[in-house]
C-alpha cells in the first residue's frame, strides 16, 4: 500500500467520525460521496447517498444551495450561510448550518463542492427562546410606559377631593402621602426611559439568529468601520463594502462574525470577557499598553491567517482585486504605522461594544 493510499483511507476514517455531515458534491449537485453521520440521519449506517441529487434530500431549499455551489465553484472561496431545517427519513427534524467550500483535484482545478452541516438544533431552540424572552422584556416596558399614568389620575383626582376638607390638617398629609406616591412614580418613569433605551437596542440588534451575541458583535464592527470610512471621505460608490449589514455579501458577513469570534479568544488571555450593560454612564474598559500590544498582535495574526487561507499574498502595491496586500507580514516586520493601526483598534474596541450594550469586563 503506498503512502497517498493509506493517507486517503486515514482522511475518510476521519471523515466518517465526525459528527458533522459531510457530502462530496459534483458540480451539478450529484453527491459523490458522504460520510457516515449524513447517512444514518437519511437512513442507517449502510446507507449511502453516492449516486444521488441534493434535491432528493434538501428539496425544500435545494435552489438556494445550488446557487451557493455554483457561487463557490465559480469565485473559489467558502460560504456559510445557510442555516435550514431537514428532516431525516425515521422524520427526525434538525436545524443545521451548511457550510460549502470548493473542491479541487490534484492539480488544483475546481471539480465541485464540498458541504458540511453543523446540527444547531438546540443553539436554534436557545434562539428562540432568547426572542421570546425579548418579547416578554417589550411587553413589560410597554406596561411600564403606562402605569405611570394609570397611577397619577387618580392621585390627581385624591388630591383635588381633598382640598375640599374642611380638616386641613387631614388635607395636608393626604398630600404628603401623595407627594411620596408621586416620587415613587416618577422613579418608575425613569426605570422606563432606561428600560425603552435597552429596547431600542433589542429591537436593532438582537433578532440575529443562530449566531447569537457574536453577530450583534460583528454587527458593531462593521458600524464602526462604516463611521471610519465615511470619515475618511469614502462612499459606497468608491467602496462597494460601505452597505448596511443586512446588504453585505455573505463573505464579508463571516469575515465579521469570524473577527467578533476571535474577540473573546483575546480577552480570555488577558482574563478578561465580554458583559451585559445598560448604564450610559459607564465609564469605558481601559487596556493597558502591554495588552493592547498583545491584542493587536493577536489581530492581525488572525487577520493574516484569514487572508492566507482565501489565497491571498504579500505585495508591496496593495491591489484587492489581485488578492495581494502589504501587511501580510508577521507582526514583527510591519511598519510602525501598520501596527499603530491595529493597536488603535483595540483601543477603540470598548467604545464599539458600548454601542450595542456590551462592555469587556475583567474576571
Amino acid at each position: 500500500m503506498d503512502a497517498s493510499t493509506d493517507m486517503t483511507r486515514t482522511l475518510n476514517e476521519a471523515l466518517e467520525g465526525l459528527s458533522e455531515w459531510v457530502l462530496v458534491l459534483e458540480p451539478d449537485g450529484t453527491i459523490a460521496w458522504s460520510n457516515r453521520a449524513f447517512n444514518e440521519f437519511m437512513g442507517n449506517r449502510e446507507f449511502s447517498a453516492r449516486g444521488g441529487h441534493i434535491r432528493q434530500f434538501f428539496p425544500l431549499f435545494a435552489n438556494e444551495l445550488m446557487a451557493e455551489i455554483k457561487d463557490v465553484a465559480g469565485s473559489g472561496e467558502s460560504r456559510a450561510t445557510q442555516i435550514q431545517p431537514v428532516q431525516g427519513k425515521d422524520g427526525e427534524r434538525s436545524v443545521v448550518r451548511f457550510t460549502v467550500i470548493p473542491r479541487c483535484d490534484t492539480t488544483g482545478n475546481l471539480t465541485g463542492a464540498l458541504v458540511y452541516g453543523l446540527d444547531i438544533t438546540e443553539l436554534a431552540e436557545m434562539e428562540q427562546f432568547k426572542k421570546d424572552a425579548y418579547a416578554q422584556i417589550e411587553k413589560n416596558i410597554e406596561q411600564f410606559a403606562i402605569l405611570g399614568d394609570h397611577i397619577r389620575n387618580p392621585i390627581t383626582a385624591i388630591i383635588g377631593l381633598s382640598d375640599l376638607l374642611e380638616e386641613k390638617a387631614t388635607a395636608a398629609k393626604i398630600h404628603t402621602l401623595a407627594a411620596e406616591i408621586n416620587d415613587i412614580i416618577t422613579r418608575i418613569d425613569r426605570g422606563w426611559i432606561e428600560s425603552e433605551k435597552v429596547r431600542n437596542i433589542i429591537r436593532k440588534y438582537y433578532d440575529i439568529g443562530a449566531t447569537g451575541t457574536r453577530e450583534l458583535v460583528a454587527r458593531a464592527i462593521h458600524e464602526e468601520y462604516l463611521e471610519n470610512e465615511r470619515k475618511a471621505g469614502e462612499t459606497p460608490e468608491t467602496n462597494s463594502s460601505m452597505r448596511p449589514w443586512n446588504e453585505l455579501p455573505n463573505r464579508l458577513k463571516d469575515s465579521n462574525i469570524r473577527q467578533a469570534e476571535n474577540i473573546w479568544k483575546m480577552l480570555h488571555r488577558i482574563h478578561c470577557t465580554i458583559g451585559l450593560s445598560s448604564e450610559t454612564r459607564e465609564p469605558l474598559f481601559a487596556f493597558t499598553d502591554n495588552e493592547v500590544e498583545l491584542l493587536a498582535e493577536m489581530e492581525h495574526e488572525r487577520w493574516v491567517d484569514e487572508r492566507v487561507k482565501k489565497g491571498w499574498v504579500y505585495v508591496k502595491n496593495r491591489d484587492d482585486m489581485q488578492k495581494i496586500h502589504n501587511c501580510i507580514l508577521p507582526w514583527s516586520d510591519l511598519t510602525e504605522e501598520q501596527r499603530q493601526k491595529d493597536r488603535n483598534v483595540i483601543r477603540a474596541l470598548p467604545a464599539i461594544l458600548a454601542k450595542v450594550y456590551l462592555k469587556v469586563v475583567r474576571l
